[in-house]
């Protein structure tokens, strides 16, 4: 693999922080010219050097099942169409489809895990559901790693790991009341709707609506059924994945996103600082961005 190193500098700085990257780390637009084997190699070297934790997020999940056969009928478990290169094809132009520097960033992404609970905070990609972390269990290891065995299902829609997996590194959906839909911004009908988990508070359709703003309109003012409501989450968490164009803030006062959209030309790293055993909200927790 590629290295970066981080100057004794710049190492001394961080001696007493605990990084945490929330995943995607790769696939971003290829007009968007960022080096993501470099960025890669200075994750893995914070890692390695037990200066940071990174998980997983669904590009790196994407990258292992796009170069991985299944053992029964041989087909890769991301199926290589036109779409899916499209969104794979910045990591793959850096690293060589196939080549030995693909295969050793993909075992690297395989050992990432889904989750990190530090008691006091956890971290996770796009969502933490109570249910689907625990029926996620038994398909992990003891460091939260997706099992060997277990990737075979995660791209398998018959499957529960499925279901689960979309969950908890896309977010979850909900079915709209019959006759409601809209389009989405690739011009897709959907009556299925990502929402905004965080909000515990939320009692309609169109209050935890995850969407465009010129589809909002198109989402009821119709309360959800109780069994569906949002679950009020006990301990703070740290979630990516959302690319938000807003000046960044919590978005509940138990979670908080730190993804700003950073690899685009108007986004900006973002990071958010969190001090042992205190509240979300604190004033001594803030974000801070490049």
């Amino acid at each position: 693999m590629s290295s970066v190193k981080f100057s004794s500098k710049r190492l001394k700085y961080i001696h007493d922080l605990a990084l945490v990257f929330i995943g995607d780390l790769i696939d971003n637009h290829p007009d968007m010219k960022t080096e993501q084997l470099k960025t890669l190699s200075l994750v893995k070297q914070l890692v390695d050097s037990g200066h940071a934790h990174c998980i997983m997020g669904n590009h790196e999940l994407n990258a292992v099942g796009w170069a991985t056969n299944h053992p029964v009928h041989n087909n890769w478990l991301r199926p290589h169409t036109d779409n899916n290169h499209k969104q794979h094809r910045a990591f793959l132009n850096e690293v060589i489809d196939n080549s030995k520097l693909h295969q050793d960033w993909i075992e690297w992404f395989k050992e990432l895990p889904l989750y990190i609970d530090f008691g006091d905070i956890r971290a996770i990609h796009a969502c933490w559901d109570y249910h689907a972390i625990d029926k996620l269990a038994e398909y992990l290891d003891d460091k939260q790693r997706l099992r060997t065995e277990a990737w075979f299902d995660v791209f398998d829609k018959n499957k529960p790991l499925y279901g689960i997996v979309e969950t908890l590194l896309k977010g979850p959906e909900l079915p709209l009341p019959e006759g409601y839909g809209f389009m989405d911004k690739t011009k897709t009908y959907r009556t299925h709707v990502r929402i905004r988990w965080w909000l515990d508070d939320a009692k309609t359709y169109r209050d935890v609506a995850q969407v465009q703003p010129e589809a909002v309109a198109n989402i009821p003012e119709i309360d959800i059924p109780a069994e569906l409501q949002n679950t009020k989450m006990t301990i703070p968490v740290v979630i990516g994945h959302y690319t938000l164009n807003v000046a960044p803030m919590a978005l509940s006062a138990d979670v908080a996103c730190v993804d700003y959209n950073a690899a685009s030309s108007h986004g900006k790293l973002v990071g958010f600082v969190y001090h042992r055993n205190t509240d979300l909200l604190d004033p001594t927790n803030h974000f801070i961005c490049s």
